[in-house]
């Protein structure tokens, strides 16, 4: 009886420790870091990435970390447990056994500390990059793909664009005015924006915005040296829906290539550029384009479509390298579109979207080009924005946030602009 009570009485000074500690900040706390300060390593060079853990207890702890590496497709490729002594009240540095990967691309590391005390486990991952300029996968373009572009370019050019300017006296500032712009796009569907104009007459330099997945662009309402127009694609903003409601955007149309959304929005675009193109105050030959996500593989789009684009940005590209893209995430609306007619496959879905995959065009960008990379991202993957950024034969740059998902921030923002005005000239 005397045992029974004694070992009940443990369980529940171990109970109360627990409860005590889920009611107190974390007794560890680890953070993954890499060598190389960009996350990006070369052929060559090892990987070296290690966790910081932070031991917040009352004693120097030994215990146990797992590190694990995957490739960006969720490929198992290693992993291996290794002791650790962890000093009470400082950053302990945890290094991951070596590792060579053989191919040029992203990893994923993932390291876990499985705390002896009340059970508790912490872990913290990152991914890093070996090489992606190396990354060159044959592009899926299909016999007719020229041809395809050529008549659909045809096609817009047969739509009279109807454009309509209408003033936002209320909004405008003695520097600059604004005007809601409307125009006729493929399909005789009407395409809107904002178009931001300085007073004063001349020539400016002007910059085409376009938007991400869904989002709705607005004026910048920041600079008076420049034509901003800020462009809503169809589906997008004040724009006109597109065919096919309620799917989901990015499957509209998917069965047959002429009928895909992404054949219209690309329209839109090129829609856009003949607007602005022409537009008094616009100086023709200080042209550029700039999206994120959607709108950073629209920017590939028209930079590779449309010469009088002069300098393009492009950041968290989507719509590039689809085979990759598919292997690397997974969207539920794909898997219901598919689910939805067992006629349908993922390669006749693969074949129709190679018409608008940007890797398959970007070989035709005369410009220069910007790219700005998350490298956490998992809604646009690196490696898949490599894949059409490395076919630019053009003057081109990237930089990589190291910390950063699918969102860049305002210091990318920052940048973006600063590149833009000293290319321009202002």
């Amino acid at each position: 009886m005397k045992r029974r009570i004694a070992i009940l009485l443990l369980a529940i000074l171990v109970s109360a420790s627990c409860a005590a500690q889920e009611q107190t900040p974390q007794s560890f706390k680890i953070k993954l870091a890499a060598a190389a300060s960009d996350g990006i390593f070369d052929n060559g060079r090892l990987m070296q990435v290690y966790a910081i853990i932070h031991n917040k207890t009352d004693a120097k702890v030994k215990d146990e970390v797992t590190w694990q590496i995957h490739t960006d497709q969720q490929m198992p490729l290693k992993q291996t447990s290794l002791p650790v002594e962890l000093d009470k009240d400082k950053n302990n540095y945890v290094y991951c056994p070596v590792f060579e990967p053989r191919e040029a691309g992203f990893y994923h590391f993932k390291c876990t500390l499985k705390s002896k005390v009340c059970k508790e486990t912490f872990s913290d991952s990152m991914t890093v990059g070996l090489s992606p300029l190396d990354i060159n996968p044959p592009v899926t373009r299909q016999p007719d793909f020229d041809k395809f572009w050529q008549k659909t370019l045809q096609e817009l050019k047969d739509i009279d664009p109807q454009y309509n300017l209408t003033l936002q006296t209320e909004k405008c500032t003695d520097k600059r005015d604004l005007y809601l712009v409307e125009m006729k796009s493929l399909g005789n569907l009407t395409v809107r924006g904002w178009l931001e104009v300085p007073k004063n007459k001349g020539k400016y330099p002007a910059l085409l915005r376009v938007p991400g997945y869904t989002s709705a662009m607005e004026p910048v309402n920041k600079y008076d040296d420049m034509v901003i127009f800020s462009f809503n694609v169809r589906g997008h903003g004040n724009s006109d829906d597109a065919p096919g409601a309620p799917l989901e955007l990015w499957v509209r149309g998917l069965d047959d290539k002429n009928d895909y959304y992404y054949r219209g929005t690309f329209m839109d675009c090129i829609r856009a550029m003949d607007f602005l193109s022409r537009h008094p105050s616009v100086d023709p030959k200080r042209i550029a384009v700039w999206g994120g996500s959607q709108g950073g593989g629209l920017a590939f789009v028209v930079a590779s479509l449309d010469k009088r684009v002069n300098f393009c940005i492009a950041d968290v590209p989507f719509l590039c390298d689809m085979k990759q893209y598919f292997k690397t995430t997974q969207w539920q609306e794909v898997d219901d579109w598919l689910a939805a007619d067992p006629k349908r496959n993922w390669n006749e879905m693969l074949r129709t979207m190679s018409y608008f995959d940007t890797m398959n065009m970007t070989d035709k960008i005369t410009c220069p080009v910007l790219m700005g990379i998350g490298l956490q991202d998992i809604v646009c993957p690196p490696s898949t924005s490599f894949a059409s950024y490395n076919k630019i034969k053009s003057q081109k740059e990237y930089i990589v946030y190291p910390r950063s998902g699918h969102d860049l921030g305002k210091k990318h923002s920052d940048f973006g602009y600063k590149q833009l005005r000293k290319y321009f000239g202002l």
